[in-house]
């Protein structure tokens, strides 16, 4: 779909950071430098940061979705069936 070609250098940087944010979740707990407690509260503080920027890649890939979806809807006259599509994929997001 467009958005994905329009937004790709964008979407690609916040996976990427999600996945250096991940990597460094697994070095703390793979070394043996660090207190318990100085891990501990490391690994939180990046499951924090991986919790908003995982909602942020969301929020940016579902904001091209819903614009180029629905303009095509509108155009083809199906927007009783994208409603439809777009709530079953929002109901997902919170299971």
């Amino acid at each position: 779909m467009a958005h994905i070609q329009r937004d790709r250098k964008k979407l690609l940087a916040r996976i990427n950071r999600l996945m250096g944010q991940l990597a460094a979740i697994k070095t703390l707990l793979e070394q043996d430098e660090h207190t318990d407690q100085d891990r501990c509260y490391e690994v939180m503080r990046q499951l924090s940061s991986i919790k908003g920027a995982l909602r942020g890649l969301m929020s940016a890939y579902l904001e091209g979705f819903v614009l180029d979806h629905m303009q095509m809807a509108a155009e083809e006259q199906r927007m009783e069936e994208f409603a439809d599509e777009f709530l079953d994929i929002v109901r997902s997001f919170q299971s």
